[in-house]
C-alpha cells in the first residue's frame, strides 16, 4: 500500500503522474458511490476498459479495493463490482469545543471506529501551548485505545469555535500567526491537516447525514455556549469572502441592549446562546433543560425568551438566502419542542408567508456530535471536490 501522505502530483514523471491521478479518480468514485462495476468506472474516468481492469488489479494488490462480486441485476446479466477497503486508510476527526473535547477515527465507510471519544475541553481555562499539549495526548490515547496503526491515518479534520479564515488561521483560539495553527497541527501530526469553524463542519455533517441530507439550501445554526451558523448554498457550503461568513451570534436584535462578549451591544449571544441562558439562571444549560421539562416556569421562560429572539434572527436570514430549511443544532436540541416551538412562532411573526411556507425548521438528529462528523466531510470535500488540492488518501 501507498505509504505517503503527501504526494505531489506534479512531482510525479508524466506517465506515473497520469496513472495517478486515474487510481486516485477511482478511489474518489468508489468512496462517493459505494460499489462500481467496471462499465461503470470507464464511464465516469474516461479511461478504457483494460486500463481500467489493470489499475483495479493493483488496487486490489495495493489492499485499496475489494472483489464484491455480482451485484443486483438491473435487467440481464449481474454486474461484477468493486468497493473500497473501509480499512485501506483512516482519517482522525477532532471536535475541539468550549465544553468538550471529541476525537474519532473514521474508516472509509464514514464510520467511527468503535464509536466518538469525549473528553472535557480546557479550550478556555489554559493557554495555546498547554491546550495542544492536551489535544496531542487526547489524540495518542484514542488511538492507543483503539489499537490503530498510526500509519493508516492518512489525514486530519479538525473543528474549532471562533473566527477562522480560508487558509486555516485561528482568530478566538489557538491564535498562532506564524505559523498559523494549521501548520503546526500538521508539524504535530505528520499528516495534512485541515480546519474550519465548527458551525460549518456542523453544516456539512447535516447535508451528508441528517436532516438536511440532500437538501439544496440550508443554514445550520449552533446554540451552544455560543451561536454559529453554516450555510449550504446550492449544495456547497458558504464561507464567504475570506471564510468567516455565519456569524449569525453577533446580528443585532431588536430590544437587545446587554453588551456581548464580542464588544458589541444587542447581540443575539447576549440573549439566545447558552452563556447567556445559563448567565441568568445560574446554573448549567442541561440543569436548565430538565427543569424545564419537569414543568419549572422559571426555566420555561428563559427558553422561550431565547427562543423567540432566535427566531426573530432566523426570520431575517430567511428574508436573504431564501433557504429550504433551518437546522438548529448543538446542545440546545435538548430542549426540543421547548425551543423549536418559539423560535416557530417568532418566525411566524416576522417572516414572510410565501418564504417562510418555503422553508422547513427542524431541530438536528446528529445532536452535540454534528461537528465531529463534519470533520470527515470537511477532508473528503477537499480531496475530492477541491480541484487544486494536491493531497490523496492514495
Amino acid at each position: 500500500m501507498n505509504d505517503s501522505n503527501t504526494i505531489n502530483k506534479g512531482s510525479l514523471p508524466g506517465l506515473k503522474e497520469k496513472r495517478y491521478l486515474q487510481k486516485k479518480a477511482i478511489i474518489g468514485f468508489l468512496y462517493r458511490m459505494g460499489e462500481l462495476s467496471k462499465p461503470e468506472i470507464c464511464r465516469l474516468t474516461n479511461v478504457t476498459t483494460p486500463t481500467v481492469s489493470r489499475m483495479i488489479e493493483e488496487l486490489m494488490d495495493e489492499g485499496w479495493v475489494i472483489d464484491r462480486g455480482c451485484g443486483n441485476s438491473i435487467g440481464g446479466k449481474r454486474p461484477h463490482v468493486f468497493s473500497l477497503n473501509p480499512d485501506a486508510a483512516y482519517i482522525l476527526g477532532v471536535d475541539i469545543g468550549r465544553e468538550y473535547l471529541r476525537v474519532a477515527i473514521f474508516n472509509l465507510k464514514n464510520e467511527p471506529i468503535e464509536g466518538i471519544l469525549e473528553y472535557p475541553s480546557i479550550l478556555e481555562e489554559q493557554d495555546d501551548e498547554a491546550t495542544l499539549r492536551y489535544v496531542r495526548e487526547k489524540i495518542d490515547e484514542t488511538i492507543g485505545r483503539l489499537n490503530i496503526d498510526r500509519a493508516k491515518i492518512k489525514m486530519a479534520g479538525f473543528a474549532l469555535p471562533g473566527l477562522i479564515d480560508r487558509e486555516g488561521t485561528s482568530y478566538t483560539y489557538l491564535t498562532y500567526e506564524q505559523p498559523g495553527i494549521k501548520s503546526i497541527l500538521e508539524e504535530m501530526l505528520q499528516i495534512p491537516v485541515f480546519i474550519d469553524n465548527d458551525s460549518n463542519v456542523m453544516a456539512m455533517a447535516e447535508h451528508t447525514f441528517g436532516v438536511a441530507k440532500n437538501v439544496d439550501n440550508v443554514l445550520c445554526i449552533s446554540v451552544n455556549e455560543c451561536i454559529g451558523l453554516g450555510m449550504i448554498l446550492n449544495s456547497k457550503l458558504y464561507r464567504g469572502g475570506i471564510g468567516m461568513a455565519g456569524e449569525f451570534g453577533h446580528i443585532r436584535i431588536s430590544g437587545l441592549e446587554a453588551p456581548c462578549h464580542c464588544g458589541k451591544i444587542g447581540c443575539l449571544e447576549t440573549v439566545s446562546s447558552g452563556r447567556a441562558i445559563e448567565n441568568v439562571a445560574g446554573k448549567p444549560l442541561r440543569e436548565i433543560i430538565e427543569a424545564a421539562r419537569k414543568d419549572d416556569i422559571s426555566a420555561i421562560d428563559l427558553l422561550h425568551r431565547a427562543g423567540e429572539k432566535l427566531g426573530e434572527g432566523i426570520a431575517t436570514m430567511i428574508h436573504l438566502f431564501n433557504p429550504d430549511m433551518v437546522v438548529i443544532g448543538g446542545e440546545i436540541v435538548q430542549a426540543g419542542d421547548l425551543m423549536l416551538v418559539p423560535v416557530q412562532q417568532a418566525i411566524n411573526k416576522y417572516a414572510l408567508a410565501r418564504m417562510r411556507g418555503h422553508c422547513e425548521l427542524k431541530m438536528s438528529n446528529l445532536g452535540v456530535y454534528s461537528a465531529i462528523l463534519g470533520t470527515l466531510m470537511m477532508v473528503m470535500e477537499h480531496l475530492y471536490d477541491d480541484t487544486e488540492c494536491e493531497y490523496s488518501l492514495y
